[in-house]
């Protein structure tokens, strides 16, 4: 069981990449820096550093042909471009990303379950920030759907419930629909 705080397991992380790297362990080494980078975004790393290091480990993923790694950093690594260039524009989702849309295409086609659901948190969290609240509890309608197909959801260390507390709330604040007050109890009882 983990008892230290995500903050203090980021430079462990980047530890056991260059570990991995240094002994030749190229796949589990790539797995780790996903892990990593995760993280780093949850934590609140600033987003120029993180997309500095998401485009450097994107590229030496091409470069080790670890392209299952470099699917699972693909969402995250979207949506942080998307908020380190954005002034008030609509979210990476909402204004259908050509890119978004064909990595959630192909890891359907491939019932790649992990993406989907990654492709919907990260995407929620960005409509979120740009208050597009109904989309973004579209995509945790849609994100639910496919989570019934799993044996373990993501939960990104009680992240995914604050933010479908946070989307229902607003939500419930926007509409006075009880529906999404109900909602928001649920997700934040979860916490």
């Amino acid at each position: 069981a983990f008892n230290v705080h995500i903050v203090q397991c980021i430079d462990k992380l980047l530890h056991g990449y260059h570990v991995g790297m240094l002994t030749g362990n190229i796949e589990n080494a790539m797995h780790i820096a996903c892990i990593h980078q995760v993280d780093s975004f949850l934590v609140g790393r600033h987003l120029a550093e993180l997309k500095a290091e998401l485009d450097s480990f994107g590229k030496l993923m091409v470069e080790y042909k670890q392209m299952f790694a470099r699917n699972r950093i693909r969402p995250i690594e979207l949506v942080v471009s998307n908020l380190s260039i954005s002034n008030d524009c609509p979210s990476l989702i909402g204004a259908q990303n050509i890119e978004m849309e064909d990595l959630l295409e192909q890891a359907t086609k491939e019932n790649d379950t992990f993406i989907i659901c990654q492709i919907y948190i990260f995407g929620c969290i960005d409509a979120y920030i740009f208050g597009e609240y109904e989309l973004a509890s579209s995509m945790i309608g849609k994100r639910q759907e496919v989570e019934k197909t799993m044996l373990r959801r993501l939960i990104y260390y009680g992240m995914v419930d604050f933010y479908d507390g946070l989307v229902f709330l607003a939500m419930a604040r926007k509409t006075n629909d009880i529906k999404w007050t109900l909602e928001a109890g649920k997700a934040l009882s979860k916490l």
